[in-house]
């Protein structure tokens, strides 16, 4: 697999979303380092609580028993790409701090980053207590 295909599983992903108070939708597809693909959806609910596409995908793959990830691809169908939110930030560098984050441009081309770069002053639970490094 390569990133365009890993940017069609997202846009294949948005497809599913479930956004009837913002019709925003966004998919995500998430490549493990094993070679797996786990995508995700945002999914609102009609009291208007919801979740990212990022993090479903990363749920899944960690429900699944998955801890290394590389790539995560997002396709918002916007102009520019739809970059994660700040929740969405946290959890995947908390998770993956070394992950490539690749935006669908909704042009036929992509936004190439890394999670540092959306998120360059992370806190961990090292900032709790020093004693203890970050589970990654």
């Amino acid at each position: 697999m390569d990133k365009k295909d890993l940017l069609a599983r997202a846009k294949a992903a948005r497809e599913m979303a479930v956004a009837p108070s913002s019709k925003f939708k966004v998919g995500a597809a998430l490549w493990c380092d094993d070679g797996s693909v786990f995508t995700g959806c945002n999914i609102e609910s009609p009291t208007y609580l919801g979740i990212c596409a990022e993090r479903v995908a990363l749920f899944k793959a960690l429900s699944e028993g998955r801890r290394g990830f590389t790539v995560i691809a997002i396709a918002g169908g916007v102009n520019g790409g739809c970059p994660p939110c700040g929740a969405c930030r946290q959890v995947l560098w908390e998770f993956a701090p070394d992950l490539e984050v690749l935006l669908d441009d909704a042009q036929g081309s992509y936004i190439q980053r890394r999670i540092i770069d959306y998120f360059p002053e992370p806190f961990d639970r090292s900032k709790v207590d020093p004693s203890r490094v970050a589970e990654r």
